[in-house]
């Protein structure tokens, strides 16, 4: 799986995709929802019943299939409705939430360890990428060398990859300058991919 830290990146690039007309607080409580939402099917690691045993070798993490992921999502797209949001404000709000919903599957497939339910309960299959582009998240332990190493590759895989998303979705007239600002974001997040990818699984 990616680390909390990935996720709350993931949160981060779908909050800053769109400008909000909301005051600095509601903001604020807005990214904090979407890191909750975008780290959310992990909480099968806390409440372990989220888990189902199909067959003595094969269990279903059903928080991370579509459905899973999509379930808080959806109640807060309710909510926003019973608040009152209406038009191309709940429009807005509501692709947010669903995308940081999925972007925690995203992430976690992304890491070529993961086998994922993806289409629970329609289909028990368990889905798994034969590569990696992200590594997986090392096990919490201050002594543990993989868990930095990881987490340091995960950053350097998302942090420059989101940022030129937000500088192309925020720019609509680019200098020579930030081109090759994004070129060279590209290409930082890339040299850490080719790293990941490397890694043994």
């Amino acid at each position: 799986m990616s680390s909390f830290i990935g996720h709350s990146l993931a949160a981060l690039c779908v909050f800053s995709s769109e400008k909000l007309s909301a005051s600095n607080s509601l903001k604020k409580w807005w990214w904090g929802w979407l890191i909750v939402i975008a780290s959310a099917p992990d909480i099968d690691h806390i409440f372990r019943s989220f888990i189902l045993t199909v067959y003595p070798d094969e269990k279903i993490r059903i928080t991370h299939s579509i459905l899973g992921s999509l379930m808080l999502p959806f109640g807060t797209i309710l909510l926003l409705t019973i608040l009152g949001f209406k038009g191309s404000s709940r429009t807005r709000l509501s692709v947010q939430v669903i995308i940081a919903g999925l972007s925690h599957l995203v992430l976690d497939l992304l890491t070529g360890v993961n086998e994922l339910p993806l289409l629970w309960p329609f289909n028990l299959a368990n889905f798994k990428l034969t590569f990696g582009l992200l590594p997986s998240a090392g096990k919490v332990s201050l002594l543990n060398y993989y868990l930095y190493r990881n987490l340091f590759i995960e950053i350097g895989v998302l942090a420059p990859l989101f940022y030129s998303i937000y500088l192309i979705r925020h720019n609509y007239s680019f200098t020579r300058l930030e081109k090759l600002r994004i070129i060279g974001l590209l290409l930082t997040s890339s040299c850490f991919m080719f790293w990941s990818f490397s890694l043994s699984r």
